[in-house]
């Protein structure tokens, strides 16, 4: 059996820290991005979309090439951490910038602006996400304290982004005289996206502190290190394609993330006009959502154990879904009380936790099986190159806000649904369309979700196979 190895509780938790960052960015982009652009800033939901999606397809050749250039870095600092500290201040800069268009913009000046701002935050989100990834597989090889590290990594994500989202409802966004929508607010979106750029430099930089000497001690030799080789990138990456696990990891973890994508994009119209729920009862379902991640803080790891990991992502990648998709057929059929009723609250908050909950372990068992996936790419390619292999993990997370967003948008539009609406105003059927729309594309993400992670094959006894003979290959070289 392969060696235990753990890390102490301050390294985690630093490491847990840093996707705080990520969080934010997601939830701010995934909630309002689309929001705010349609309804306030005026721009077409359609070049919204497109505008996030010309960002996610250059994303699809800067984190590849961040991946695969951190793999080959040698530095006092190791291969990961001067790409992180060189993310913080961009990461702020260009954020603040996406939700400061200057006024009077025509829709093409507004696309361009949302375009280019929207593409330097991801590619600064870029460089700290992939290395701060790429650190799991390095930082331990355990089968299990792996599953720890990715569960922290994404819980410390919900959480912050949880936080952030509450603070914009309660407090940078809420109901006024003059706004009875807060949502509505043009002028509370400054400090929305002021004060997210201070936590994302914090949280950044004190994660990349707290995990230095660790990364430093578990550094791999430098003669199983990959040199940056960004013209054979296309070949490095088919070789990679080569594992079914890797395969199934990805094709299953885009549907997963372009689904939450849909789902998170699409909150702000279902609760406002199909749930009838105001600004301030949105802040329960913070707190619900909250209270998911941290079960599945807890939960997850035992689960993995007892299950699997393919066996506990296939489940929970057919409950978010079913759920949620199951909840708004209800809602259509007015099986529900109608708006206002305090019941309606406990019901769709009931939903919520369970399918958010589930949602969350899927996240988290996408990145520890890639991390797994690692070590089987070393022994069959004899190099180790996680930055490369998790680039797709970061690229997927980040098509939730570029696919996702343009699906949504796409929904939208198909729907009809009118700009600078408010609540009352949209007829009846417009609002059915875009409840049914919704729960027919989750449905349909939900069956590619299946699909995709069926073909994993990296059971832990094969893992722990894997990690005895990568260590005899290595003792005999």
């Amino acid at each position: 059996m392969a060696p235990k190895d753990s890390l102490s509780g301050p390294v985690k938790i630093a490491y847990g820290f840093g996707l705080s960052a990520e969080g934010i960015k997601t939830n701010a982009f995934n909630l309002f991005l689309l929001f705010y652009y349609q309804q306030i800033v005026g721009l077409d939901p359609g070049l919204c979309g497109l505008a996030l999606f010309i960002a996610l397809l250059i994303d699809a050749v800067t984190d590849p090439a961040v991946g695969v250039w951190s793999d080959g870095l040698q530095s006092r600092f190791g291969r990961r951490h001067p790409f992180m500290y060189a993310s913080s201040l961009p990461l702020a800069a260009c954020f603040i910038g996406v939700f400061m268009p200057p006024a009077g913009l025509s829709q093409t000046a507004l696309f361009l602006w949302l375009l280019g701002f929207a593409s330097g935050t991801r590619f600064a989100m870029t460089l700290f996400a992939i290395p701060h990834q790429a650190l799991v597989p390095e930082l331990t090889k355990d089968y299990d304290e792996r599953t720890s590290l990715q569960t922290l990594r994404l819980v410390f994500a919900w959480l912050f982004g949880l936080v952030y989202a509450f603070l914009a409802y309660a407090v940078f966004l809420p109901a006024t005289e003059q706004y009875p929508q807060g949502l509505l607010n043009p002028d509370g979106y400054v400090s929305f996206a002021i004060w997210g750029a201070i936590i994302m430099v914090v949280t950044t930089f004190l994660s990349s502190l707290g995990t230095q000497r660790a990364a430093l001690r578990t550094q791999v030799d430098e003669s199983r290190m990959q040199q940056v080789r960004l013209r054979k990138l296309p070949q490095d990456i088919k070789a990679a394609l080569q594992s079914p696990s890797y395969r199934a990891a990805v094709l299953g973890g885009l549907c997963l993330w372009v689904s939450f994508g849909v789902t998170q994009t699409l909150n702000n119209y279902l609760f406002t006009f199909l749930w009838g729920f105001t600004s301030e009862q949105l802040t329960i379902f913070i707190f619900v959502i909250m209270a998911s991640s941290l079960l599945a803080l807890v939960i997850t790891r035992p689960l993995a154990q007892r299950l699997g990991k393919k066996h506990l992502t296939i489940i929970t990648a057919v409950v978010a879904p079913l759920i949620l998709s199951t909840l708004i057929f209800v809602r259509l059929a007015n099986l529900l009380p109608g708006t206002g009723a305090p019941i309606l609250m406990w019901v769709v908050g009931a939903a919520s936790f369970v399918s958010y909950t589930a949602m969350i372990i899927s996240m988290i068992m996408v990145g520890s099986m890639i991390a797994d996936v690692t070590d089987e790419h070393e022994l069959r390619t004899g190099a180790r190159q996680e930055g490369l292999l998790f680039s797709a993990n970061a690229l997927i997370a980040k098509a939730s806000s570029g696919l996702g967003v343009l699906v949504s948008g796409f929904v939208i539009k198909l729907a009809a649904f009118p700009a600078n609406a408010t609540t009352g105003s949209v007829e009846p059927q417009v609002v059915h369309n875009l409840g049914l729309f919704t729960a027919l594309i989750t449905l349909l993400f939900g069956v590619g979700m299946v699909l995709g992670f069926l073909p994993h094959r990296l059971t832990r006894e094969r893992h722990e196979a894997i990690i005895e003979e990568l260590q005899r290959v290595r003792e005999s070289a």
